[in-house]
Parts: C-alpha cells; sequence; structure tokens
C-alpha cells in the first residue's frame, strides 16, 4: 500500500513540474525577421504575413506614412501617426549620440499596393505600439507601365505657362495638364509652399516658370518629398485651380496654383 501510495505521489510531482514547464516557455514570435526584398517577394514564409524589418533606412515621413529603403528596395510602411512616432524615438539618443535602431513589427498588406500596415516598433530599450483602430486613406494605384493618363489630361510643358499672360491664365482655369518639372519649396507668409519649376534651358520672358501646388493629401505628400530629396523629377497630372495677383507672379514667376491629379514615382502611378 505504501509502495502505491508513494509511486501515485511521484506521478503527481513529475506533472506537477511538467505543467509549470509548459507555463514557463516563452511565447512564440508570430514576426518572422526578413529583409524587405524577402518580405515583398514572399522569400522568407510568414502564414500570417507578419514579418519583422530590422533597421530599414527612413528615407521620408509624413502622417500615416513611412518610407523605408533596404538595399535596392524601398517600400511604404503604414500607421496611424507613425512619421511623428518615428521621429520621437529616433530622438532618444545613446551616450554616444546615436540613434537607437529601429525594428518594425508589421503585417503585409496587398492593397491598394503591396506595403506594410506596422503593429509595433521596438528599439533596444523601448516599445511603442502603432495604434490600428483608424482607417488609412492610402491613394489609389496602378501600375505605371500600364497607365493611360485619363483623355482629360493634354500634355504640356512648363513653358506653356506664361506668368505675364493674364488672359491666358485665365483660361486655363479648371484645365487638365500632364507636366514634368522639378520639386521645390517656396515660403510666403510664414507657410512653405511645394512649387513646380519648368525646364531652366526653356524660359518666358528670361524667367523660368513656376506652378504652385495647392497642399497635396498626405499620402501624395510623402511621395512628393522622397522625389525630392532623391532629385528626381514630378511627372503627373494637374488642374490648374487659379491664377496668382499680379504683383505676386511678377516677383516670383509663379504662373497659378495646381492640384495633383496624379503622380508617378517608381513602378506606380499615385492617384486622388
Amino acid at each position: 500500500m505504501m509502495r502505491e501510495l508513494c509511486a501515485a505521489c511521484a506521478i503527481l510531482a513529475v506533472a506537477s513540474l511538467v505543467g509549470c514547464n509548459k507555463d514557463d516557455e516563452a511565447p512564440v514570435d508570430p514576426y518572422m525577421e526578413a529583409s524587405l526584398r524577402e518580405a515583398v517577394y514572399g522569400e522568407v514564409v510568414s502564414p500570417d504575413f507578419k514579418y519583422k524589418i530590422v533597421n530599414p533606412e527612413i528615407v521620408e515621413g509624413q502622417g500615416e506614412f513611412l518610407v523605408v529603403r533596404q538595399s535596392n528596395m524601398t517600400e511604404f510602411i503604414a500607421g496611424n501617426g507613425i512619421a511623428g512616432k518615428v521621429d520621437s524615438l529616433g530622438a532618444k539618443v545613446d551616450s554616444t549620440g546615436a540613434k537607437p535602431e529601429l525594428t518594425f513589427n508589421v503585417v503585409k498588406q496587398f492593397s491598394p499596393m503591396v506595403h506594410f500596415l506596422c503593429v509595433s516598433i521596438v528599439t533596444p530599450t523601448d516599445s511603442l505600439v502603432i495604434p490600428t483602430d483608424k482607417p488609412i486613406a492610402f491613394p489609389r494605384t496602378q501600375d505605371a507601365a500600364n497607365f493611360v493618363p485619363p483623355a482629360e489630361y493634354v500634355r504640356s510643358e512648363m513653358v506653356k505657362f506664361h506668368w505675364n499672360d493674364t488672359e491666358e491664365l485665365r483660361s486655363m482655369i479648371g484645365k487638365k495638364y500632364t507636366i514634368q518639372g522639378h520639386l521645390a519649396h517656396v515660403d510666403e507668409d510664414s507657410v512653405t509652399s511645394w512649387v513646380l519649376v519648368g525646364d531652366s534651358s526653356q524660359t518666358v520672358w528670361g524667367q523660368v516658370p513656376k506652378l504652385r501646388i495647392r497642399q497635396p493629401r498626405p499620402s501624395l505628400e510623402v511621395v512628393l518629398r522622397v522625389l525630392e530629396r532623391t532629385g528626381q523629377s514630378f511627372e503627373g497630372g494637374v488642374t490648374y485651380a487659379d491664377i496668382e495677383p499680379w504683383d505676386f507672379r511678377r516677383k516670383n514667376y509663379i504662373c497659378g496654383t495646381v492640384d495633383i491629379g496624379y503622380v508617378r514615382f517608381k513602378d506606380k502611378v499615385f492617384s486622388r
């Protein structure tokens, strides 16, 4: 009887130990570490498309969007207020003055284009959850190779906009144009605006014409920021919205304001 009792106690003790070990097991990280290329092309398989992107270069950020790069891959990471949160984490330098490495836990999205929705950002000393309670307005996208501008967009050149021809500019209001230009900024009454600048080899009365871009959506503005930062030209469609006052045109050679209809970036075309 005593032998059976001892055996029963031994079995209970082993079961208890097994149960404790099971409870003490570290949770499995659902995010698979991968480079941008491996995540985009599925070279690292994650059943739920959850990836860990380690320390990509932050090319640009605006509102709900980051543009990040690794090697020759440039992709979007989206998240509510993510640009400001990355700025706050990046401001926490260590004793050597180095910025922390950022690891993004993301979920791969397939619509309207392949991009990544950020769930959290981790540094060696901190972590930050990115809220997912608000929808993110991603721009409509199409493959640039198959994109045909709508018929109402007339191909034109910046030199066709004459800053000193008021009547001609008035006749352009509401019309749509496909144009190419350089991106720059102009300061006016403490407000910085995006400006399209024509080719310096094509002038109007010795001056290079410019068009001021009315405030674009954040998802399009981040594209403008990347184009400017990387020295790429703007290629896209605009609607001529309004004429600038004469004194302002004469001083700045800005022919009027435009709204962006679409812009080309990499192998995609982004539209409103």
